[in-house]
């Protein structure tokens, strides 16, 4: 087992060592830092008594759980890497991973099927003896210390990108520790901090909650996936949660409720977070207005360099258009396609480094040389920042529209819209030109409220007061519901993919 020190996330939590308050809280089981620290301890050991060495892959295939929580922690206290991966992906998804990375154990739930051709264990947490056990009994066992260097790799996070192929982001056991401590001081998180986790745990913007949460000695409250949006005002409400994450999809659903009962609901809540895809400046000013004693942040981030830019909605309501400023220790550089740097309001593509960008790729050098120089990264999103240091996004280049010579991203006609009366969600896409004249057309896919009482029509009429004429949408699709990515972003191509060409 590693030596246990404060570089180290599972390190850190040793300063916690005696402690009896609450760390993690699911349905019945509640347990302390104490507890925690010795089911890490426990579980990290009989990970090596099964033949887990430093820098192995250990995926960790599960649920939001407590398990998920023993099962990380405990595989980077036995050296190994850790390689989540959310259950609900696909197939082809999961066997893209696995051939990346070739793990040497993989870790699932007690009712979670097992995978071909790697060893697979069950892990689960005894909720009255506070112990953690594998299916196949194995049972702790004394190993030798073993020092873990800060610069060695913690996890492979996969993220899908812009092309679909699944690419490993490598972070350091210094890199996620940097996280963890940056996040709960800029959020202020104490140790009477109770964290909600509603995303999955198996994505950055989920996990990265946890670690800020334990952090700073507060508990991470693990909720049940909400089925609707009663199921999650009635969580926020009974869990005593005083902050949570929620990407856009979560947040609409609460902008669908009625105000009176979000104010209600979360009247404990001290620090909301939103990001991994763009809101619109009216839904932030609509979501706020019912949560006036909470701070609300939105971020900027990718897996490869998370939480780089955030905003204060509180503090600067007058640029809710924006997605902030960079944090501390971040910098930020907007350059044209030739890496030039450009002025202050001028469009190109968003360059990052800070302490958390990663290390690289896993196993991907051609990539590395593409996305990663002299300490830069090169996002493949397009924004301005002003005189202020505040940035705006644009979108992704894959996005852009080109219609007719008239370029512009999805996010703007998104922006301009705002939120629609009779729609739940909707998303601007390019369509190729059916009748060939135009190199691609915008079509907006839309979820109403209501599809028997809603009609195109007025969503067109709104749009042509809005927009300039090359913006307007040339068709307009009722659809059952928009594709997400993996890390819940709304999906462009995919929706182009599933509706426009049977349309």
């Amino acid at each position: 087992m590693v030596e246990n020190r404060p570089g180290t996330l599972a390190g850190h939590l040793q300063l916690s060592r005696d402690s009896q308050r609450p760390a993690v809280k699911i349905d019945t089981l509640t347990l302390s830092y104490a507890e925690l620290i010795d089911l890490v301890e426990s579980t990290g050991a009989q990970l090596r008594a099964m033949g887990v060495e430093p820098a192995d892959r250990v995926v960790v295939m599960m649920p939001n759980c407590a398990e998920h929580i023993v099962a990380v922690l405990a595989a980077n206290t036995a050296g190994a890497i850790a390689v989540p991966i959310d259950p609900e992906a696909g197939s082809c998804r999961l066997v893209d991973i696995v051939e990346q990375t070739r793990p040497c154990l993989c870790v699932v739930g007690m009712d979670q099927a097992t995978l071909a051709d790697i060893q697979t264990v069950s892990l689960h947490i005894d909720p009255a003896r506070k112990c953690a056990q594998f299916a196949h009994g194995a049972t702790a066992a004394v190993v030798e210390q073993i020092d873990l260097p800060l610069d060695q790799i913690a996890f492979i996070r996969f993220t899908s990108g812009s092309t679909g192929h699944a690419k490993g982001v490598v972070l350091t056991h210094a890199q996620q520790l940097w996280i963890a401590r940056s996040l709960s001081e800029h959020f202020g998180f104490d140790t009477g901090h109770n964290e909600l986790i509603l995303v999955s745990m198996a994505l950055s913007g989920g996990w990265q909650r946890v670690a800020a949460t334990l952090y700073a000695g507060g508990c991470v409250i693990i909720a049940n996936k909400p089925l609707s949006v009663g199921d999650l005002l009635d969580t926020l409400a009974n869990t005593g949660a005083t902050g949570f994450f929620t990407p856009p999809p979560l947040l609409r659903m609460l902008l669908a409720s009625p105000a009176d009962k979000v104010s209600d609901a979360l009247r404990a809540c001290k620090t909301i977070e939103i990001g991994s895809a763009a809101v619109t400046a009216d839904e932030l000013q609509d979501f706020v207005s019912r949560v006036p004693d909470a701070r609300v942040y939105v971020h900027y981030g990718l897996t490869e360099c998370s939480r780089a830019v955030i905003l204060d909605t509180g503090r600067y309501p007058d640029r809710l258009t924006t997605v902030g400023r960079p944090a501390a220790g971040v910098d930020i550089r907007i350059v044209d396609h030739r890496g030039n740097e450009l002025a202050c309001n001028q469009s190109g593509q968003i360059l990052l480094r800070g302490p958390q960008l990663t290390a690289g790729y896993w196993q991907q050098p051609d990539l590395n040389r593409q996305r990663i120089s002299n300490g830069w990264l090169a996002t493949g999103d397009y924004g301005a920042i002003d005189e202020a240091g505040f940035l705006t996004l644009r979108g992704r280049h894959d996005d852009l529209i080109n219609c007719g010579g008239h370029c512009y991203f999805p996010d703007e006609v998104e922006q301009a819209l705002g939120s629609l009366h009779g729609i739940e969600q909707y998303l601007i896409a390019g369509v190729p030109d059916p009748r060939g004249m135009l190199q691609q057309v915008p079509w907006a896919f839309v979820v109403p409220v209501d599809a028997d009482e809603w009609s195109p029509a007025d969503y067109l009429l709104q749009a042509r007061r809005a927009l300039p004429a090359y913006m307007v949408p040339r068709r307009v699709l009722t659809v059952p519901c928009l594709p997400l990515t993996p890390s819940g972003k709304p999906d462009r191509r995919e929706a182009v993919k599933l509706y426009a060409s049977s349309a």
